[in-house]
């Protein structure tokens, strides 16, 4: 059945005189409140390239903008870059003090790496949560002459006999012939396949997959290697009956009866966005309408639903997995929708049910703790909104319908484009001799007092991987957004690209942005959490659905003892009395207000795991991003560059003790001591297992800061904080203790600051001071170019905070160097309105 509608067009402004209600004020205040707790800063890094070998040096800009894009002083004080392993293991790191504007770095690679991809990441200290830090891959290549490169023939899914075929070349792409090849299959850590093979004369192989009489939930590792190990190659294959994480999301939050766009997401086990189509059928198995994805892991489907009808979704996956899901009912709410926009309005359709007719609603639009626009609205039947794009700033903003007691009706997130002009332009030649000096311009229109900081770059393009990690796509989408939109650099590259994100933006929701955490936020509560020690976490019912007012009860393994806490209207609860290292001796068990004891308990991990987690889904989403290989052109051009390269298996990177987490985490010192070594306190004086006997022991362990010798008594470490603390060595040897005294013989407690010179002999220059209060002071990249030309000779220019000039025309000097084929100069720019924009232009130096 067809329904007509008669819309009445309203144009609304800015936060008028009548929309200054105390329902839009109360918001407001719940914004700040808890944005104010929760500041929202979104960190971005960019390095001078994506592919490395060990012992070069990362050149890395990092930037924090506030939630609408400005470069505002940060409200965190300080932000740390780490770099992770693929399983998740903190290999480097530093902390750098932050400003406004472009943050210099560097991280020198440490030379036992393995090839394979790495995660760098950055976090302010004032992170809410582990999705808020920004993850970068990167790649180790050896840059082998002896290596093997390899590309895909066919890929097909692994059901029963099916295969996977390449071809593998040398460095020069001729064939590698009869070459021993072996190859294991992996489903997560557990090994299912491993066999031996060998190319054919042409280079050719296939790996054979048998599978008749198993199922695999996530897709399969396949790793293939060579017997002297010149390949080492790891991808991921899809299979057949894999499980699919299905997200639904109605337009405007709630499934109504009428015409409604359904949105949804379809991701694998290992969180790799998938196309499939979605079928809307009803309770008698009619099909009522079909969607696919126009974009990997986001689709919509638009039907018409009746009141009292059924419905559910079947989504079908590219590798042809069929999964079923019931739709929720259809409800008597608002329907709210985008319909278009154009270059000065959003146009909404807002269709109110007979409940809510004539009654006051509050329409605003926010982004973060900011409300840029609102409206108060007696609507009488559908309406159709003008909202002016003016009032809000550019990217992501929401959309939320209130009504008289501040309750969620309807909320919808928007992309707003402003079609700003082009402000700068690049210019610089196509082709450049090797070794010789050319120069490049950077030209604007902007005002002397508008003039932003650029980032400038210049790499090689072999190694300058077109990864999901531009400015633009991350600072203006990704960075909000709770599902990153894999093909966001594409997307913002449309002709229509306000129209096409904000339908899949019906897919979606802002991130770390709650209501119900918002409206029901209380301070003191928060405060409590976050100053005291103890374990917290959420009760979810068998739907994720979180459980208020349920009991958590923590029983002691030894003595019985029964701990008890309650969940807020958030599912969420706290008990200060256990402490998380403590939590494995409890058992814990949870029952809802009606009895139900079918709950269960998620327990909030700490930062640093939750980092630790997200490194690893990080890798496993982008699993099917290709490995860095260079091309026989590049080899051909550049053999100086590549040599001989034996690697050994069991070289593995060396991780960071475990207590520098608790470190980090800012964990007293002397509860990470125990992490180290057990102890007990004697007085104020700390005794090591076996200490007692010895007629010193009185005097307790003997501590040492940056050489210093601080005395035994224990309260001095209340004075050092954890996070300058670079690393910490406890030794109860004679030997050790001797090097400073020889009238203690019960321990010794070695502590070396980030400030203070380290015991050993120093891996840098004595002149070279790298650390300020416990902060990096970042080297200078072209100094070291002066002092070490010959190091990371694919990287030409670096200079993240260029100042233009006031003369609107700024020329740069370039030195060509000697690697030869294709060069990427790069200019990211954010002007002081949260503007975004990319320059690139690509040249190709020649003999």
């Amino acid at each position: 059945m067809r329904t007509s509608l008669l819309f009445l067009c309203l144009t609304i402004s800015a936060l008028s005189t009548s929309a200054q209600t105390n329902v839009i004020e109360n918001v407001a205040q719940k914004l700040r409140a808890y944005y104010q707790f929760y500041p929202i800063e979104k960190v971005q890094l960019t390095a001078d390239k994506e592919v490395y070998q060990p012992r070069e040096t990362i050149w890395f800009s990092m930037l924090i903008t506030d939630a609408t894009g400005q470069t505002r002083t940060p409200f965190s004080n300080e932000c740390q870059v780490e770099l992770y392993s693929s399983q998740g293991e903190r290999l480097a790191g530093d902390v750098y003090r932050t400003h406004s504007g472009p943050i210099k770095g560097d991280l020198l690679l440490p030379e036992n790496l393995q090839e394979g991809s790495y995660v760098l990441v950055a976090r302010p200290n004032l992170l809410n949560s582990a999705d808020e830090a920004f993850y970068k891959r990167i790649d180790i290549n050896f840059k082998n002459e002896n290596a093997f490169r390899l590309q895909e023939m066919e890929v097909s899914n692994t059901e029963q006999a099916n295969a996977y075929s390449f071809r593998l070349t040398n460095m020069q792409g001729d064939p590698a012939k009869k070459e021993k090849l072996e190859a294991t299959l992996y489903n997560g850590s557990e090994m299912i396949q491993k066999q031996k093979f060998r190319t054919d004369t042409g280079g050719q192989a296939s790996v054979n997959l048998n599978f008749s009489d198993q199922n695999f939930e996530r897709p399969l590792s396949l790793t293939l290697n060579s017997r002297r190990q010149e390949l080492n190659y790891t991808t991921t294959l899809p299979v057949k009956d894999e499980t699919l994480d299905i997200s639904i999301y109605p337009e405007g939050g709630q499934l109504v009866a009428g015409t409604q766009n359904l949105g949804f997401t379809i991701h694998n086990q290992l969180g790799q966005p998938v196309l499939g189509t979605a079928t809307i059928t009803d309770e008698h198995g009619n099909k009522l309408a079909q969607g696919k994805t126009p974009t990997p892991g986001f689709g919509i489907v638009p039907a018409n639903f009746e009141k009292d009808g059924q419905y559910s979704l079947e989504v079908t996956s590219q590798t042809g997995t069929n999964e079923i899901i019931a739709l929720p009912p259809i409800q008597e709410a608002i329907a709210l929708s985008v319909i278009r926009t154009d270059g000065a309005f959003i146009y909404a359709n807002l269709i109110p049910p007979s409940s809510v007719q004539n009654e006051p609603i509050y329409l605003i639009a926010n982004k973060g703790e900011h409300i840029f626009w609102a409206s108060k609205l007696t609507p009488s039947g559908p309406t159709r909104l003008k909202i002016p794009k003016k009032d809000l700033p550019n990217g992501i903003n929401q959309l939320t319908v209130f009504n008289q007691e501040e309750q969620v009706l309807a909320t919808r997130l928007v992309y707003v484009d402003q079609e700003a002009e082009q402000p700068f332009e690049l210019t610089a030649p196509r082709e450049v001799k090797a070794g010789e000096v050319f120069h490049f311009t950077l030209k604007t229109n902007e005002t002397e007092a508008s003039l932003p900081e650029v980032s400038l770059g210049i790499s090689a393009a072999e190694e300058s991987k077109d990864w999901p990690t531009q400015w633009a796509p991350w600072l203006a989408i990704n960075a909000d957004l709770e599902k990153p939109l894999t093909e966001a650099s594409k997307l913002l590259q449309s002709p229509n690209r306000e129209t096409s994100m904000n339908y899949l933006l019906i897919a979606n929701r802002m991130k770390n942005a709650s209501w119900s955490r918002i409206l029901n936020f209380d301070r003191e509560r928060e405060q409590s959490k976050h100053l005291q020690s103890g374990v917290s976490g959420q009760i979810v019912n068998q739907s994720n659905e979180p459980v208020a007012n349920a009991k958590v009860s923590f029983i002691h393994a030894q003595n019985m003892q029964i701990i008890q806490a309650s969940t807020d209207g958030n599912g969420t609860f706290f008990q200060q009395a256990i402490a998380a290292k403590d939590l494995k001796n409890f058992a814990v068990k949870a029952i809802g207000p009606d009895g139900n004891e079918n709950l269960t308990v998620k327990f909030d991990l700490s930062l640093t795991e939750q980092i630790t987690e997200q490194v690893q889904h990080f890798i496993q989403t982008r699993a099917l991003d290709k490995q860095a290989q260079f091309s026989p052109e590049f080899y051909e051009q550049n053999k100086a560059l590549f040599t001989p390269v034996k690697r050994p298996e069991n070289n593995l990177p060396k991780s960071e003790p475990s207590y520098k987490k608790y470190l980090m985490t800012g964990t007293p010192v002397l509860e990470v001591l125990k992490t180290i070594k057990s102890y007990r306190l004697e007085g104020d004086k700390i005794i090591f297992p076996g200490g007692t006997n010895s007629i010193n022991a009185q005097d307790g362990a003997l501590i040492v800061l940056d050489g210093h010798k601080l005395g035994t008594s224990s309260s001095v470490l209340n004075t050092i904080s954890p996070q300058d603390i670079e690393s910490i060595n406890v030794s109860t040897s004679p030997v050790d203790i001797q090097r400073y005294t020889g009238l203690n013989s019960v321990g010794l407690i070695e502590i070396r600051t980030k400030r203070g010179e380290p015991l050993e002999e120093p891996t840098t220059k004595k002149t070279e001071s790298l650390y300020e209060n416990g902060y990096r002071i970042p080297r200078d990249f072209w100094q070291q170019k002066a002092e070490h030309p010959k190091q990371q000779p694919t990287t030409l220019f670096w200079n993240p905070a260029v100042k233009l000039s006031p003369l609107n025309h700024s020329e740069f000097e370039v030195n060509a160097g000697h690697v030869l084929g294709k060069f990427i100069l790069r200019a990211d720019i954010i002007d002081p309105h949260g503007q975004i924009n990319t320059l690139t232009h690509v040249f190709e130096i020649v003999p």
